[in-house]
């Protein structure tokens, strides 16, 4: 498991500033990017539950330290071509001030020191990205995390978090 930051804190304080410092990370053969500051640790998938009535786009469930995570798939967010969510995919753990979340990715390239320029139009999948960085010989897209789910969407993965975790509390021993 790679940490990157405190166990604190939340998606509110995520800046854009110049000359920031990105998770990088490739997803049906794109390459995108987050702050640093919205990713609290690299994890591999856990077994999943996959409570009744799961959206399409929550690949499940799991317990992290006590609380239940959804895992989004991240590829149907973004419309992007769907990739398999196995053993080994990665996780990005983001702590976030109603609970923790996690996307799955493809593939984790590393930790980039860069300088975000201005984005194309057509490259900000219908505004969850902000910004573009140079990434090696080529560039990567760098999402705003608190843009990922419209405001209905939050909702919806709030109610699904709480029906999850009343349903995994029955099956807790006294």
């Amino acid at each position: 498991m790679g940490r990157i930051r405190g166990e604190s804190g939340s998606m509110s304080g995520v800046q854009f500033d110049e000359g920031g410092r990105y998770v990088v990370f490739g997803l049906s053969g794109r390459t995108l990017a987050l702050p640093v500051a919205a990713v609290a640790r690299f994890l591999p998938v856990p077994a999943l539950e996959a409570p009744p009535a799961l959206p399409p786009v929550v690949a499940g469930v799991f317990r992290w330290h006590g609380r239940v995570v959804p895992v989004l798939r991240l590829d149907r967010l973004l419309g992007l071509e769907e990739c398999a969510i196995g053993l080994y995919t990665p996780l990005l753990l983001l702590e976030r001030d109603d609970g923790p979340l996690a996307l799955a990715v493809g593939r984790v390239h590393g930790i980039a020191d860069a300088e975000p320029q201005e984005i194309a139009e057509d490259l900000s999948f219908e505004g969850c990205a902000l910004a573009v960085i140079r990434h090696g010989t080529g560039t990567a897209t760098v999402l705003d995390p608190s843009r990922l789910l419209t405001l209905a969407e939050e909702r919806r993965l709030e109610d699904f978090r709480t029906q999850a975790t009343e349903r995994l509390a029955q099956w807790q021993t006294p």
